[in-house]
């Protein structure tokens, strides 16, 4: 037994001794592996860390900006108009410090929950008075409540995710806004000019009436825009439940309700709805729905010059013949965002 035992150490012996260089190499192999994971997960500690103090930071300041505006408005003793310079270059200043998309919500909240919404309309600059914007800001995955926007700016808004209750943006300036996957709860988009914005997606809350439903995008253009996907919300165990007949029946229903959405827009030259929709819309009504998608009444809406009829139809015919399937427009689209939209 002890001569076999002696002879296993002795092999074992052999063995190390003729493979030392390839078990020193594996070791350091280890020794790095294990060192770059212990440097990797302090480091993913600090920036947790550095993350955790920069919000706190942020949190701190908006806080600071509600007390400070609290007291500006109930001590208020000046005009109207010193007031709202002061909350309007108060607000301008938050707004440029934070980039978590939920407080810069709670910042606009708070404003429109003391009447002060009309600050971000932009017709103010027409009477010499400071405005706020909306342009640029990222609003994803947030909750807004209760607010009218009046003509203000929506370029470059990012409102993807996003839940809007009693929302109403009337004769907004929108080019680039993504509204993917949006809920719509008793919101509206009136007389909107949406040049190239991603509406894939959007859900209806069954909420109100059907009327306030078919007038969500009343007076509205929806030019080079993404609406695939636009639908009434419904729960996907309810759908589930229902026979295929149900089914097409659920869905006939839904195609009536979001054609007489479509069909009170004034065009949707160069946009992207479901086939079904689109089928639906032209057998409904053949004259509106040609009418939608004709370049030549967009131009009389545009109001383009006869200077720059020509230069703009081509643009207009070429942009058109780019963006007509799905694939080739989330291709533009991210090459528009870059462009415009990114800092």
């Amino acid at each position: 037994m002890f001569s076999k035992l002696k002879w296993c150490l002795l092999a074992v012996w052999n063995w190390v001794s003729s493979h030392h260089g390839v078990l020193s190499s594996a070791a350091t192999i280890i020794a790095v592996v294990l060192a770059y994971v212990s440097l990797k997960s302090s480091a993913d500690n600090f920036a947790k860390q550095l993350e955790e103090q920069k919000r706190a930071a942020q949190v701190a300041n908006v806080a600071y900006f509600v007390s400070a505006v609290s007291d500006a408005i109930v001590m208020a003793n000046t005009e109207q108009a010193r007031l709202e310079r002061f909350i309007v270059s108060r607000s301008q200043l938050l707004f440029e410090s934070l980039n978590y998309p939920p407080l810069i919500a709670q910042v606009i909240q708070f404003l429109a929950s003391n009447d002060l919404a009309y600050l971000f309309n932009t017709t103010r600059s027409f009477e010499n008075k400071k405005s706020l914007s909306l342009a640029g800001k990222d609003l994803s995955n947030v909750e807004l409540k209760n607010i009218t926007f009046q003509t203000t700016t929506l370029y470059c808004v990012n409102l993807e995710n996003s839940y809007l209750a009693d929302i109403a943006f009337d004769m907004p300036e929108s080019s680039y806004v993504n509204f993917h996957n949006v809920n719509f709860n008793k919101s509206k988009l009136h007389g909107a000019r949406v040049f190239w914005g991603n509406f894939a997606g959007v859900s209806i809350e069954r909420s109100g009436t059907e009327l306030d439903r078919a007038a969500t995008f009343i007076g509205s253009s929806f030019i080079f825009s993404n609406l695939r996907g636009l639908r009434i919300n419904k729960s996907s165990s309810q759908e589930e439940s229902l026979s295929l007949s149900q089914q097409h029946e659920q869905r006939q229903r839904e195609l009536a309700q979001l054609a007489g959405m479509l069909l009170q827009t004034h065009s949707l030259y160069g946009s992207l709805i479901d086939d079904d929709l689109a089928a639906f819309m032209l057998n409904q009504n053949p004259a509106k729905y040609k009418q939608l998608t004709d370049l030549e009444h967009l131009l009389v809406l545009d109001s383009v010059a006869k200077k720059d009829l020509e230069s703009r139809r081509k643009d207009y015919l070429e942009q058109a013949k780019t963006v007509a399937k799905e694939r080739n427009w989330n291709k533009a689209w991210a090459t528009k965002l870059e462009r415009w939209c990114e800092k």
